[in-house]
């Protein structure tokens, strides 16, 4: 009998620790009260003006050589962008990376857009960055409960690319819920 070990995950505010930025924008972190909170509380209230991820504005300087600094740099700005579009995990993200360098070859434009352009045409990022969710585990949990459909096709995989022209509808069950969401953002 194979045993297979569970895979636990870490609170998700825990993550953002150690990456100290406040990623995906929770309102709900400045509401913490234990004592560790409160140097990550005065450091994101400092940077509170800046609203959109920006993986350039942060460097460590407290490591000992050029190589280990930049190593840190890199495994952290692939953690906070992992983490800005859902916790992505690693092999998805070696593979969207390969499919945009092989577009790369063939079209003219430049290979981190169209790795960006792969990850924002995701349906559960479409449904966030449109308001349509509250957070990219609500849209993720209305794509699994089959809730919302690609031109009146079922869909279940958060990871399903949009193209130009696709039409996004839901059930007539979340109606409430989507509307509730749009009137809740702050456009």
């Amino acid at each position: 009998m194979h045993f297979i070990k569970k895979q636990r995950n870490k609170l998700l505010y825990k993550k953002l620790l150690p990456l100290r930025k406040n990623i995906q924008n929770g309102d709900k972190l400045l509401k913490f009260k234990k004592k560790k909170w409160q140097k990550f509380q005065r450091l994101i209230s400092k940077l509170k003006k800046i609203k959109f991820y920006d993986p350039i504005s942060h460097f460590l300087y407290n490591f000992n050589t050029f190589f280990s600094r930049k190593f840190k740099y890199n495994v952290q700005n692939k953690q906070r962008l992992s983490f800005f579009y859902g916790n992505l995990k690693q092999n998805y993200l070696k593979k969207i990376v390969k499919l945009s360098l092989n577009e790369f070859k063939k079209k003219n434009t430049h290979a981190t857009v169209l790795f960006i352009e792969k990850l924002e045409t995701r349906l559960d990022t479409a449904l966030y960055r449109t308001y349509f969710s509250y957070s990219l585990n609500n849209a993720r949990q209305l794509i699994a409960h089959k809730k919302v459909h690609v031109n009146n096709k079922i869909v279940q995989y958060n990871s399903y690319l949009l193209k130009k022209g696709d039409i996004i509808t839901f059930d007539k069950d979340i109606f409430d819920l989507v509307s509730s969401n749009i009137s809740r953002s702050k456009i």
